[in-house]
């Protein structure tokens, strides 16, 4: 319960924040975009290897690619050192209510995206908060109905979907979306 409530004020301030916002959303598919922005959670090793594999992927094709992660255990902080592309975050790095306070998070949130990509499999309040104050012109995650005010583009997971099969469903749909299409 008390989760709950810090969780609703964190909601609260994140509405604030993005009502002060005069973004647009401008969608792009992966071929259009030069700057990609990525989100995910760190949970554990295989999943850093899939999205390093896949930052590396976008680079081999000339894109500049900054990924954020969120890391819950801290044992894992230690193993994951921040590199040339990468930065992380952790528990410590939120306030009372959930917000993301850490200066590489800040940095994150002020670049100017093409596209977002939120890799995350869970709800996580933190890189959705992230998401949604970002100044990416385009900004994708998984589909529920609450995530409406925080992704433009949403693709919907299966049951028992890994993140190899969502990354592999954001790649399809990313590659053959129009980017002339008009979001209303």
């Amino acid at each position: 319960m008390f989760r709950k409530i810090r969780t609703k004020i964190g909601q609260y301030y994140y509405k604030k924040e993005q009502s002060c916002s005069d973004r647009r959303c401008r969608m792009t598919n992966l071929d259009e975009a030069k700057r990609i922005g990525i989100l995910y959670t760190l949970d554990d090793v295989p999943d850093y290897n899939l999205v390093s594999e896949f930052v590396s992927q976008l680079q081999h094709d000339h894109k500049e690619v900054k990924a954020l992660g969120f890391v819950k255990n801290k044992a894992l902080v230690q193993r994951f050192l921040p590199k040339l592309s990468y930065d992380f975050f952790s528990k410590r790095d939120l306030t009372w209510f959930y917000k993301p306070i850490h200066t590489q998070v800040k940095d994150f949130i002020e670049k100017e995206f093409d596209l977002l990509i939120d890799l995350s499999l869970r709800d996580t309040f933190p890189l959705q908060y992230i998401a949604g104050v970002s100044n990416a012109l385009c900004r994708v995650g998984k589909f529920s109905e609450k995530n409406t005010e925080y992704y433009d583009f949403m693709i919907e997971l299966k049951p028992a979907m890994t993140t190899h099969d969502f990354l592999g469903q954001i790649r399809h749909y990313l590659t053959i979306i129009n980017s002339n299409a008009k979001r209303s």
